[in-house]
């Protein structure tokens, strides 16, 4: 069974209920993602290798156990990020520690604007493929936080056309997201 054009949600219930083809596809989907971000707290060929393997193996072991994340690439990212703080604590003296700390928090940081800037960016080219009427009436409820009532007098039409303006834009941008972020 070929499962790579499978979203994470049902590749991670797969492999809950232990398929190893579904663990691959993850494997491979997302083991050079996670490499960069060991090797980037490392620094060490040998070590990020290590670490993203010990994630892989963590995660087959206490499949079982772990609850289906909201967003599987970012929650393999922070599992990456705690194993290598964890090496770090555990070679590292206590006096480098500190810089050690400072210089993870700084990554992270960084990572995390860099991370939030591309979701930002494929929001707007999600927003932008709405409909200007669904857009409207998504921005005046969620951005602007006005009632259905008040959306509706504005645009002057009934409170079920705001509704179905609201789900069609709700659904372009679940599409759009899922293609974008997959």
């Amino acid at each position: 069974m070929h499962l790579d054009s499978y979203n994470d949600e049902y590749l991670f219930k797969l492999l809950q209920d232990g398929s190893e083809t579904a663990f691959n596809a993850i494997f491979n989907r997302y083991s050079k993602r996670l490499y960069v971000e060991a090797y980037k707290r490392l620094q060490d060929t040998e070590e990020g290798n290590d670490i993203v393997q010990e994630v892989f193996f963590w995660l087959w072991d206490r499949r079982k156990a772990l609850e289906t994340p909201q967003c599987l690439k970012a929650y393999l990212v922070q599992v990456v990020r705690n194993k290598c703080i964890d090496l770090i604590r555990k070679k590292t003296s206590t006096r480098s520690k500190k810089q050690q700390y400072l210089w993870l928090a700084d990554t992270q940081t960084s990572t995390t604007l860099i991370e939030n800037k591309e979701l930002g960016r494929l929001l707007a080219v999600a927003i932008n493929s709405v409909t200007p009427a669904s857009r409207l009436a998504f921005e005046q409820l969620y951005l602007h936080k006005k009632s259905l009532k008040e959306i509706a007098d504005e645009m002057n039409i009934n409170v079920q056309s705001v509704k179905n303006h609201i789900h069609r834009a709700l659904k372009v941008l679940r599409e759009n997201l899922k293609h974008s972020l997959s």
